[in-house]
């Protein structure tokens, strides 16, 4: 089996600008002056081995970061239910190796920035995406 991470961020980058409009970045924003973006953090997998087949688990993170809006976390929630209208857990995500997926949300935080000063409001949604084969 192929490492599935790089298929799955392909498919959640391009799901999540098209439904947001807004830049996503993979692992690290560059220091710009834009106020709204999406950032692939984390990401992570696993996969059990049967005597007929497998089960692997690849957790994403997806980090919604807001600033400077004076409107604390209601713009990155905002942001946040384009992202969990776009990919519920309906969205099935075909691998290039043909085989299906089904993706569930695992957990939604907000974070506030380190100074209040600041004015940095994160939300911050872990999806978990099931492959078997």
């Amino acid at each position: 089996m192929i490492n599935p991470i790089p298929a799955i961020k392909k498919y959640l980058y391009t799901a999540i600008g098209t439904a947001t409009g807004l830049t996503v970045y993979d692992g690290i924003a560059p220091d710009t002056d834009d106020n709204e973006y999406i950032v692939l953090t984390g990401r992570s997998g696993n996969q059990l081995q049967g005597k007929t087949g497998f089960t692997s688990n690849v957790t994403m993170t997806v980090d919604i970061v807001t600033r400077g809006s004076f409107t604390g976390y209601k713009r990155s929630e905002e942001i946040a239910q384009l992202i969990l209208t776009a990919l519920d857990s309906n969205t099935s995500i075909t691998l290039s190796t043909g085989q299906a997926t089904s993706l569930y949300l695992a957990t939604i935080t907000n974070l506030d920035g380190l100074n209040p000063l600041d004015n940095v409001f994160r939300t911050i949604i872990t999806y978990n995406v099931i492959i078997s084969g």
